[in-house]
């Protein structure tokens, strides 16, 4: 199932639920979110979108934060 890219505000009142649905995820799904998420991001970039760039941060960070929980390890470079 192809999501959107993860993306969190600053201070995002949805955070818990959001981060519940990751939990929710299996191992591979978790990990395209994150390079789906942190393609987004370089194309954000690229753009000079910084606003949209540091609300991708905060998804790829988030799902690497859930992913250690699991005992995984998502490196930032394929």
């Amino acid at each position: 199932m192809r999501q959107a890219p993860l993306t969190f505000a600053e201070n995002d009142p949805k955070r818990g639920e959001k981060e519940a649905l990751l939990r929710a995820l299996d191992d591979e799904e978790l990990r395209a979110l994150y390079w789906q998420t942190r393609d987004a991001a370089r194309t954000a970039k690229d753009l000079r979108d910084m606003e949209r760039l540091f609300a991708f941060v905060r998804g790829t960070k988030t799902i690497q934060r859930i992913a250690a929980e699991r005992g995984m390890v998502i490196r930032a470079k394929r």
